[in-house]
């Protein structure tokens, strides 16, 4: 399975192979959730007329610039313009289990032009990105945005703590820092979330959601250690658990004050 920039591939399957999976039970191939996994971006909005063209427009991209644990295990797209909603000279993704499972997402040279009308420029960032890293111990996750310029939408704190929200009441939400624990015990972090709220009020832009650099980790199981073998050797102090609830620790993001609409030079990586 793969992905394509802000969209997907078609794969051709050997007839054979369509033959040996008839044969097989639905359970034997039903798909189970990776240890890891990230993508670049993804939207899913209806605009309205008058926002990036005279006609309304409806965009489902899917997860773009998609990897897992399960493989890919990285995924890359260059300059990518999706429908005037996204530019980005680069987005990118990688998961890995290599010890500790670990998922990371980027977007390079990020532009928002979708909601300029409401931020009276296009609004910029350097860098995108978000990571997870899963542990018997439990799940981190951090965001970083460098550069970001929400322009009139708002300003946001240095060292900006999960799930921080700026916006226009009834008309735009962006979540900054998203963190969302699921029932299954994995975490999600998403750099950026925008949502358009539909809604009729004056600057309303449609409705959907828009999300930038996101990473899940799942929840690793711990190993039983057995007893040792002499009595007269001391064990080691147990690991305590990572900090706050549902064994997820948070490391905050830090995101820079906004500019005056201008790219920030980045550094390359």
């Amino acid at each position: 399975m793969r992905s394509a920039l802000l969209r997907g591939r078609t794969v051709a399957v050997a007839v054979p192979a369509l033959a040996l999976l008839a044969t097989v039970a639905p359970s034997a191939v039903a798909d189970e959730a990776p240890a890891g996994s990230a993508y670049g971006a993804s939207a899913s909005v209806s605009l309205l007329p008058g926002v990036l063209g005279d006609k309304g427009i409806s965009v489902e991209t899917g997860k773009l610039a998609r990897s897992s644990t399960a493989g890919p295990e990285s995924a890359q797209v260059v300059d990518v313009p999706l429908k005037g909603l996204i530019t980005a000279k680069a987005i990118s993704s990688s998961a890995k289990e290599d010890g500790p499972v670990t998922a990371k997402a980027a977007i390079v040279d990020a532009a928002l032009p979708v909601l300029a009308p409401l931020a009276g420029s296009t609004p910029k960032a350097g860098v995108i990105s978000s990571e997870c890293t899963s542990t018997p111990e439990g799940i981190t996750a951090s965001s970083k945005l460098v550069g970001l310029d929400l322009g009139k939408i708002g300003d946001l704190p240095v060292g900006t703590s999960p799930n921080q929200k700026i916006g226009v009441p009834g008309v735009l939400q962006v979540i900054v820092n998203e963190q969302i624990k699921h029932s299954d015990g994995s975490l999600t972090v998403n750099a950026l979330h925008v949502k358009l709220l539909g809604g009729k009020k004056t600057g309303a832009l449609g409705s959907g959601d828009i999300v930038l650099a996101s990473a899940t980790c799942a929840k690793v199981a711990g190993t039983t250690t057995p007893p040792p073998t002499s009595p007269s050797r001391p064990t080691s102090p147990a690991q305590p658990p990572a900090e706050g609830p549902g064994q997820v620790s948070v490391v905050p993001a830090g995101a820079p004050e906004t500019g005056d609409g201008s790219l920030a030079t980045v550094a390359a990586r």
